[in-house]
């Protein structure tokens, strides 16, 4: 996982995406870490993902939710 070479402005996006994933976690009862949250969002960062939909899907999906979304 790359948590280097983003720009500031990537950067603070990423952090409002797992603030909403975080949040959303907690009001569906998903247990979910946030380390895994922060290795799923980089995973999807480092394969290009940018947009927060597809950050979130990455997230709460994983690796095989960000190959479905890439794919289509």
């Amino acid at each position: 996982m790359r948590t280097h070479g983003y720009s500031a402005e990537e950067l603070s996006r990423f952090y409002a995406v797992l603030d909403r994933a975080v949040r959303e976690a907690a009001e569906r009862e998903i247990e979910l870490s946030i380390p895994t949250m922060v290795q799923r969002l980089f995973f999807a960062a480092d394969h290009g993902e940018r947009e927060a939909d597809g950050l979130m899907a990455a997230i709460f999906g994983g690796a095989a939710a960000f190959d479905r979304a890439s794919a289509a």
